[in-house]
């Protein structure tokens, strides 16, 4: 009776030659070979194991079909491999010596057949010879790799196109896709004023916005939406990244691996930018000061829900207010959903609460009459910073003195070392919050207080919760929330709460 046997074709030319050919002439005559080896060695054929555009070199590629090729050989369901070449069944010796094991192990006879030969797994000189040829051919594809990684960093030092499908933003001759950039402008525009990436992730989900490597049938996904709106290309700048490193970390932040000149300039490529540098680096750094801070967050979250977190203060004690659920199936629940409540167990008094969405709907309407008045007075027309950078900008100038005091001290001896290095630590941590900090604000730039109440009361029915709250964080100092007291009627009493302004 005839072996049976599984027949393997593979061929990795996409995406690798960049000339838009998909592989499958490779392994259409791949499979004529492997038929042709069939009949010639009177096997008998299984089924083709067939993986396109997949790499037998690089350690990180999963190959469907060579799973399932191998997981039918441990389960006897087949007796040997049929290739054009072993060099297409693999080229890691360590995959190798999976198949080895498996053909020593067995109890039936085996079969090893290429085009160019046979190879006896269960002999040693069989064995010896599979190995070399693997080795052979991890060699090769090692030496093929470095020699296109040295083009590649040649051509990005030069600022060159991107060979492959262009990306989301860009047509394929480097021009800037109008309908795509103007996606990409406007998240931009929306998350320096307080959007949150999740936010244009559905956004775009919702206008079924899709990048050339969005699966058929798939949404875009939020990784791919935070890669948009932070690739340096958008600006202009050139990167490179080493294959090793693609593999090693996954997901990466490419702002870690942009290109410089030997003066130190970013390397600049060839095609049309759709925004400036500044306004990347801004974009960039806002996303980043949101996943380190997690002021008014669940831990392992960039989400805020509350329009008045972190602004919300105790009339009694001064301490920060924080955000609860009433117990399901109350009427309290029922009306309001949550409350604001200083708690003990977070350092306050414990003496005061009130349900959150009055306050929150009495505080918007005070903060758009505010604006209104702002936006009518032409008093307020000379250009301004605002007050929460000037009060950024003062820590980071405090903390940067400090850090200067501390090296004094210990150049002199009177900081001791163990001290110093725990200080140097904190004060080094602090200063990069407060960096990020003052970057993504100064991205607003200077702005008159008119304009930017114009801009608000313009804008505001279509702001998120966290844009409103951003707007809330230039102009509100604090909500304070004085105590009602108790007993007799519990009717919501604006005049306990006071909006103090910067």
């Amino acid at each position: 009776m005839a072996i049976l046997v599984g027949g393997y074709a593979r061929i990795s030319d996409v995406g690798e030659l960049g000339d838009g050919r998909d592989g499958e002439e490779g392994v259409t005559r791949q499979k004529e070979d492997v038929h042709d080896l069939v009949r010639v060695r009177t096997l008998t054929l299984h089924r083709m194991y067939v993986d396109n555009d997949l790499s037998a070199y690089k350690r990180r590629v999963v190959r469907p079909d060579f799973r399932e090729l191998v997981d039918d050989l441990e389960a006897k369901i087949i007796s040997g491999v049929a290739a054009y070449n072993i060099d297409r069944v693999t080229r890691q010796p360590r995959e190798l010596e999976k198949l080895i094991d498996i053909y020593e192990d067995a109890r039936r006879p085996m079969v090893f057949a290429t085009t160019a030969g046979d190879y006896d797994l269960s002999t040693p000189d069989g064995r010896f010879n599979a190995r070399l040829y693997v080795m052979i051919a991890n060699k090769f594809s090692a030496d093929a790799a470095r020699r296109v990684a040295r083009q590649k960093k040649a051509d990005a030092m030069q600022g060159k196109l991107h060979k492959g499908v262009a990306p989301f933003g860009w047509n394929d001759d480097g021009t800037a896709n109008p309908v795509e950039a103007a996606l990409i402008l406007k998240a931009h525009q929306d998350i320096l004023k307080g959007k949150l990436l999740g936010e244009v992730h559905a956004e775009w989900v919702a206008l079924k916005v899709r990048s050339r490597q969005t699966p058929p049938g798939r949404n875009i996904s939020y990784t791919s939406a935070g890669y948009i709106v932070t690739n340096p290309r958008l600006c202009g700048y050139r990167v490179y990244v080493p294959q090793a490193e693609r593999e090693k970390r996954g997901k990466l932040d490419l702002s870690e691996f942009l290109l410089e000149r030997s003066d130190g300039s970013p390397v600049v490529g060839e095609w049309e930018p759709i925004c400036t540098p500044e306004q990347w680096r801004a974009v960039v750094d806002v996303l980043k000061a949101r996943k380190s801070s997690g002021r008014g967050r669940k831990k392992g979250t960039t989400v805020t829900k509350r329009l008045l977190t972190r602004l919300a203060r105790c009339g009694e004690c001064g301490g920060g207010l924080q955000s609860m659920m009433y117990t399901r199936g109350t009427t309290s629940y029922e009306r309001h959903g949550y409350f604001y409540a200083c708690l003990k167990a977070a350092g306050g008094c414990g003496g005061v609460s009130r349900s959150g969405p009055p306050v929150e709907t009495l505080v918007e309407a005070v903060f758009l009459e505010r604006m209104r008045r702002i936006a009518g007075d032409r008093r307020t027309g000379q250009p301004e910073i605002n007050p929460a950078l000037v009060a950024a900008r003062a820590k980071l100038d405090q903390v940067l003195a400090e850090i200067a005091e501390a090296r004094q001290l210990r150049e002199t001896g009177e900081f001791p070392l163990k001290e110093f290095v725990r200080e140097i630590k904190r004060l080094d941590e602090l200063k990069d919050t407060l960096e990020v900090e003052v970057s993504s604000l100064n991205a607003a730039g200077v702005e008159t207080g008119t304009s930017a109440a114009e801009r608000i009361i313009r804008e505001w029915e279509s702001y998120t919760v966290p844009m409103k709250r951003a707007a809330f964080d230039r102009f509100i100092e604090a909500v304070v929330i004085q105590k009602q007291a108790r007993g007799g009627n519990h009717a919501f009493r604006p005049d306990l709460i006071d909006v103090v302004w910067k």
